[in-house]
């Protein structure tokens, strides 16, 4: 699921049709943005809590590798964990809801972590419908095929 949820993150459609940065920030973002809803998913059947706090744990120990990797240090990585386990559970709270959100309040919100600092315009309502479908897509697969990343999602490429 890992492996899956990454190779979504590289997709061009974001960086080309989406006008979103091809930055480690944004694609930490896209990744939560994916693992909220598969984690969403997962939540609708109580006996996956084990489960779903394995995924949550292995996706954060990756990203505390990356930043380890990239030469960071203790006191710096835990400080950027910390804030990205916040940014986290902020994007998992508004995501349990998204179907209940407006397109405005949906494109506002994806706009707090997508909006590019050259000047150029998110195609957010792309970005927002994009992420509609993966919502859409995560309820109809099976949760074998979900937690064992065999599935195929794809967006008008």
């Amino acid at each position: 699921m890992y492996n899956k949820i990454i190779f979504l993150t590289r997709k061009k459609v974001f960086y080309n049709d989406f006008n979103v940065s091809d930055t480690f920030t944004v694609r930490i973002y896209l990744t939560f943005f994916h693992l909220s809803f598969i984690l969403i998913r997962l939540k609708m059947d109580k006996k996956n809590k084990d489960l779903s706090q394995k995924i949550f744990d292995f996706f954060f120990q990756q990203i505390e590798a990356n930043f380890r990797e990239m030469g960071n240090g203790d006191a710096a990585v835990n400080k950027k964990m910390k804030v990205l386990v916040n940014l986290f559970y902020e994007i998992l709270i508004y995501c349990q809801k998204w179907s209940l959100h407006t397109n405005s309040e949906r494109e506002r919100f994806l706009i707090k972590f997508f909006k590019n600092d050259d000047e150029s315009n998110i195609l957010v309502a792309n970005l927002s419908e994009y992420f509609d479908n993966f919502a859409s897509f995560t309820k109809d697969i099976s949760l074998n095929s979900l937690v064992n990343g065999v599935f195929n999602f794809s967006y008008k490429e």
